[in-house]
Order: structure tokens, then sequence, then C-alpha cells
């Protein structure tokens, strides 16, 4: 069972989506679970709430527990923006709280559907004409990577940048976006732009290695909505 505070920014809540389609149970309201021993999950990011972590850890009862922080590429405790400097201090507060935590930061996710290739579908204007290299990741390799994770599959502690090998500018990614034509809507741009301007490469070896993953090549994972 996952357990979080309530709905999560994104990627989070929609990669946590995916899970429950594929039968998960998510639990958004901790003070509605009855008394119980099943082991939890307890997955938090940052979201349109305020809640205390040592409350939501007291709201779980005495079943064991292990925490997952589904965080986003770019936080660092002198990021500038503020999503990223909350970010940063939610991991710090959740590491110091001695449970088994495995931290996750999320590269931009792209995917036939994702929100940013979506966006980028629509040719939008880039800042820095577009310069800036990104490690993109297909969001099939995210959501297997939390399968694997909550299956066991891979150890539980520790922190890793979900983050694919390919550097591509946003500019690329615009153009290869451009060749599918429009999207069912405009997307968004997930992350904000101010946080992908804080975006530096990344290293996908880690990753790949712990999870026994083989990143899907980003013109792949994209490749049904590109004829």
């Amino acid at each position: 069972m996952i357990v979080t505070p309530g709905p999560l920014d994104p990627p989070a809540e929609r990669l946590l989506g995916a899970l429950e389609a594929r039968g998960h149970r998510v639990v958004r309201d901790p003070d509605s679970l009855a008394a119980g021993a099943e082991p939890v999950t307890l997955a938090v990011s940052t979201g349109p709430f305020v809640f205390n972590f040592v409350s939501l850890v007291a709201a779980l009862g005495a079943r064991p527990f292990r925490v997952l922080v589904l965080s986003r590429l770019g936080t660092h405790p002198d990021a500038r923006t503020p999503a990223l400097q909350r970010l940063w201090r939610l991991e710090e507060h959740v590491r110091g709280g001695g449970a088994p935590t495995l931290t996750l930061r999320f590269a931009p996710l792209v995917g036939p559907g994702s929100p940013l290739w979506n966006r980028l579908r629509t040719r939008p204007s880039l800042p820095r004409g577009g310069r800036q290299l990104l490690n993109p990741v297909a969001e099939a390799d995210a959501v297997e990577t939390l399968e694997r994770a909550l299956a066991g599959r891979a150890a539980w502690p520790g922190w890793f940048e979900v983050a694919g090998p390919e550097v591509w500018s946003l500019a690329e990614l615009r153009e290869l976006a451009s060749a599918a034509g429009r999207g069912a809507d405009a997307g968004a741009w997930e992350p904000p732009l101010d946080e992908l301007a804080e975006h530096r490469l990344a290293e996908a070896g880690p990753w790949l290695e712990h999870f026994a993953m083989n990143a899907t090549p980003i013109e792949a994972c994209v490749r049904e909505r590109v004829a």
C-alpha cells in the first residue's frame, strides 16, 4: 500500500496514477487508514498543502513503513527556484527521520501523452533559443523504476537521478515533437521553465545499474505519435 499526504505536484501525482492503473493501492488521506499491520510505502513530494512529517508517520500507527521521495532534477541546497528549495528541505527532513528512504529525482519526462511532449508539439518559443541541454527520460521508464522499487527488485536506501543517457537540446526536442503534429491538448511546461534552467547534465549509469534497467531511446518512446 502506498500512502501520501494528499495530491502531489507533477509529475509525482501522475506517476502514482500510473501505479494505481497497474493495481497498486494509493491512499491520499492517511487519517482514513483503518488499524492494521500492513507494511506501507509513504510517498512524499511537494504539493498544494502543508504537512507535518511526524504527524504523517503517526497516522500510520504501528505499521512498518519506508519512505519514497518523488523529487525532481535540479534539487539542490543552492537552487534558485523556490520549488526546488522546498524539495531539498523535504529530502533533508525525511532523510533525518531514520526510516529506509529512497529518493528519486526525475528528469523531464517524455512520452506520447506527457505534458512536456504535448507542449513541445505546439512549437512554442524557447528561452535562449532552445540551447538548454537536457537528459530527458521516457515516462514509461520512470514508472517501471517505481514498479521495481516497490516490488523489492532494487535495494531501497539511497538516491538516484532518473535521467536518460541521451543529451538533447530543448530545440532538438521541439523539432522531434513537431513531427508528431498537435497533441490532444496544449500540454504544459513540466517541469516549469525556471526549473529547467537550473538543470545540469546528469549521469544515468547509477540509476540504470541499480534498477537493472535499459533506458528507452527518446525517439522510440514517442514514436507511436510520430508517423
